[in-house]
């Protein structure tokens, strides 16, 4: 029975086949990546974490070149795309912290002593601490994507945001 002046919300459709693999995709290269995956104190390097993020960049960009056209649009569905979780994968998580630290890595790097491994001289960085903290602190925004991307692939990693 409707009442005079109630409004009824139509269902939300479920995502598109290209949405759902296309979040799989992503899902997929997320949780098996730094970031996601903690990178232990004194352990790996921080430049092959600053790599293995600026990938999931490119990845992200050819996994919406490549599911463009049967994406769902922005976020005007009242629920998280696919594009509208890259686009805070891209530019409100992952940029925001590779932007002040490749430079700042790269510039200590260039002053590498020959005799000194890259990754010894990378551990006597005195900005390394502070550099592996804000990595680790990506985790949760990027568990939320992953959540996200879950939501519409119906893919459960076993990885949760614990904020």
């Amino acid at each position: 029975m409707a009442f005079p002046d109630s409004r009824r919300e139509a269902p939300m459709a479920a995502p598109s086949e290209s949405e759902r693999m296309a979040a799989y995709d992503m899902q997929v290269e997320l949780v098996t990546r730094i970031g996601v995956q903690e990178l232990a104190p004194g352990t790996g390097s921080l430049r092959e974490a600053l790599a293995s993020l600026k990938s999931l960049i490119d990845f992200t960009r050819a996994t919406l070149h490549t599911y463009s056209i049967g994406l769902e649009r922005g976020a005007d569905l009242g629920r998280p795309t696919v594009q509208s979780l890259a686009y805070a994968l891209v530019n409100d998580t992952i940029r925001p912290f590779t932007t002040p630290w490749h430079p700042r890595l790269a510039a200590y790097e260039a002053r590498c002593p020959v005799d000194t491994s890259p990754l010894d001289h990378e551990a006597a960085w005195p900005e390394a601490e502070a550099m592996r903290a804000e990595l680790a602190a990506l985790r949760e925004p990027l568990l939320r994507i992953v959540g996200g991307l879950g939501d519409i692939s119906g893919a459960d990693f076993g990885v949760a945001a614990t904020g």
